[in-house]
């Protein structure tokens, strides 16, 4: 059995073109016809244009498939392929942590910008911290009162948030920025964290809004407090930051945080 060039692509459903450089590169050698000149493909040609097309499919390099395609040993071509297999798995971990990250993003996108000037009583949802990032204050006092940014390990750091924190009943009032890791996340992750280097961040009754950030931190919470003042409400003292948009579309970067203010107990 003999097929030209224009049959050989529609049963293999590929362009010509595609042919031709396999010819090219050395991988095909159809006989051509003595009277026309057209490429005559044999059925052996046929059975190496599927083991070739086979192997391209699977994402095998055209090196690597040279390599097979001049002698490599049947056991060395299985340990290549499982070899490819282990790459895709870890291309499709990528994909998957991407595809958190992106979903995670989009919420957050969503709902700063649905919040902007608004307030809503509600949990602040648990978080990670490093133990590291805990400063205690120099006083002495038992209770954490600052954070610090700490190195966090590189399969983690794709899922970090930027954070601060300031306690509005100090004296003085300081803004500490540190990086958290969402529990949500946390918990849809392949690896496993080593629970006795974190600690859970969490709040179950805060004021929440979105507000620009800013160093100064009476100006940057004046809109929320006040709406405390005006419903009645009362801070407890901690308020929580979590990074969700960087706006670029005035010239210079502008960071927006939902905030959480602890409220205090009824």
């Amino acid at each position: 059995m003999e097929l030209r060039i224009g049959r050989v692509a529609k049963l293999f459903g590929i362009h010509e073109e595609t042919l031709r450089y396999y010819e090219k590169e050395g991988f095909l050698s159809p006989e051509k016809n003595p009277e026309n000149g057209y490429r005559q493909y044999s059925m052996a040609d046929i059975l190496l244009l599927a083991d070739l097309l086979f192997y391209r499919d699977i994402g095998i390099p055209i090196a690597d498939i040279r390599r097979i395609l001049d002698g490599m040993p049947p056991d060395a071509v299985t340990s290549l392929i499982g070899e490819k297999r282990q790459d895709i798995h870890c291309q499709i971990r990528r994909l998957q942590q991407s595809l958190l990250k992106l979903q995670r993003w989009e919420a957050f996108h969503r709902e700063s910008l649905s919040h902007m000037c608004r307030f809503a009583i509600c949990p602040m949802p648990s978080v990670l911290v490093h133990k590291k990032a805990l400063v205690k204050p120099i006083s002495g006092v038992s209770r954490v009162s600052c954070r610090q940014f700490v190195p966090w390990p590189r399969e983690l750091s794709f899922f970090a948030t930027f954070s601060f924190y300031c306690n509005i009943t100090a004296d003085p009032v300081a803004i500490s920025r540190y990086v958290v890791l969402d529990q949500s996340i946390a918990a849809d992750l392949d690896f496993p964290l080593q629970a006795s280097d974190y600690l859970e961040e969490a709040a179950e009754r805060c004021l929440f809004t979105v507000v620009e950030y800013d160093d100064d931190w009476q100006a940057m919470l004046a809109p929320l407090m006040r709406y405390a003042k005006e419903h009645s409400l009362t801070l407890s003292g901690p308020v929580y930051g979590r990074q969700s948009i960087n706006d670029y579309s005035h010239g210079s970067m502008r960071e927006y945080y939902r905030v959480y203010a602890v409220l205090a107990s009824q």
